[in-house]
């Protein structure tokens, strides 16, 4: 079997070595990614600040079992089985029987006039663009950063913490915090005072000014930069091959991770939309982006070794514990959840959560490579013994040939 996975971020990487790796050599694996380097997704507020980021080779981590191709996927078609891919070395196609899209997501294009104008970290060339402004801004000059959950908090607190002389405001149309039980919404907003950040809440921008925020209430906001974290739309590439996609353009999946419209594709982390323990959208997060491409890379094992669970494909079954927020280098907020990721229980909060929050960012970064000597060792909280999403117990497979 011939598998192309396009995008080798979290998702896609943990996809791609756990497929070589389980498949007994049953199946050839190809990654697509548009630069030879793996992106910290999760570090992209603070590249927007300067702080050096590890990026290691995409080439070593994949290892040699796995075809890496440099490139972007400019043209996809899934029923012919084909894909173009512009790269460094010119225009080349490529033929899969099965495609897993791990193409993450970047800022949801501005929706309000002047939205051009504003600045992002949904990507590396946006959060690069963004250091260079916020380090030439004068100081006190105005910031303002638009957008109140995890990536807008972790981002203003790193854009204040970073440099006191400027005026940083945080614009959220709900709750400051409102995600968080009452506790740690608390410390949220206390140490937002204590960087100096002033929080606007309950405003929703109209338009942006070269020098200012016009709010829906006849209000404004100073501004002479401003970084929209106000949500995030995957690329175009999905819509553009004819799935079916959500209004972010993420693809619309079945519980196994597979193309509502085209089986023969599977999406993955934020480039997929599959539907969680309530209905709605898993949301977006390395909690989802690891799990994901280890159960998409399951799901295509068991087809490769004829392997035909009854019922067909399990359904991933994620389980959230907990979320953990950065709130500049010597805070942040560990919050328990329930399994389908509304917070709930205790809340650790103070300079140890910011400690913990760096192991595990250094150790997301090292996952990819972890699974690729180690091909099963990724689980999470609603895996069965086996490795996936059902109880191995209760699965009646049959191997067929």
């Amino acid at each position: 079997m011939r598998v192309l996975v396009v995008g080798a971020g979290f998702a896609g990487g943990m996809a791609a070595v756990r497929l070589a790796g389980r498949s007994r050599g049953r199946v050839d694996v190809t990654v697509v990614n548009p630069r030879p380097t793996l992106v910290h997704r999760l570090r992209l507020h603070q590249v927007a600040v300067g702080h050096p980021v590890a990026a290691p080779s995409l080439r070593d981590t994949l290892g040699p079992d796995i075809t890496f191709v440099e490139g972007h996927v400019t043209a996809l078609d899934p029923d012919a089985g084909r894909a173009t891919v512009t790269g460094p070395d010119g225009v080349r196609r490529l033929a899969f029987d099965r495609v897993v899209l791990a193409t993450g997501s970047t800022t949801e294009p501005v929706p309000v006039p002047g939205g051009e104008d504003v600045h992002g970290v949904g990507d590396l060339a946006a959060a690069r663009r963004l250091r260079t402004a916020f380090a030439a801004l004068p100081a006190g000059a105005q910031v303002a950063v638009v957008g109140g959950g995890f990536t807008g908090l972790e981002t203003v607190t790193e854009l204040a913490e970073h440099r006191s002389d400027v005026r940083v405001r945080l614009v959220t149309s709900g709750e400051v915090g409102g995600w968080f039980t009452p506790p740690a919404a608390e410390h949220v907003r206390r140490t937002l005072g204590r960087l100096g950040v002033e929080a606007v809440g309950d405003a929703r921008v109209h338009a942006v000014e070269p020098d200012r925020l016009l709010l829906g209430d006849g209000g404004h906001v100073p501004s002479d930069l401003t970084v929209w974290c106000g949500g995030f739309a995957a690329p175009p590439l999905a819509r553009e091959s004819g799935l079916a996609v959500d209004r972010q353009g993420a693809v619309l999946t079945d519980a196994a991770l597979q193309s509502v419209s085209h089986p023969q594709v599977l999406a993955v982390g934020d480039a997929g939309h599959a539907p969680g323990p309530r209905g709605e959208r898993y949301s977006m997060s390395c909690q989802f982006g690891f799990p994901s491409g280890a159960h998409a890379a399951d799901v295509l094992r068991d087809e490769a070794l004829g392997i035909v669970p009854d019922g067909g494909p399990a359904a991933l079954d994620l389980g959230f514990q907990g979320r953990c927020v950065s709130l500049g280098r010597r805070d942040g907020v560990l919050q328990l959840t329930t399994r389908e990721d509304v917070a709930s229980g205790r809340a650790w909060t103070g300079r140890g959560v910011s400690v913990f929050k760096e192991l595990v960012l250094r150790g997301v970064g090292r996952t990819v490579g972890v699974s690729r000597r180690m091909p099963g060792a990724v689980r999470w909280p609603g895996a069965g013994r086996d490795g996936t999403g059902r109880e191995a117990s209760r699965d009646t497979e049959t191997v067929a040939g």
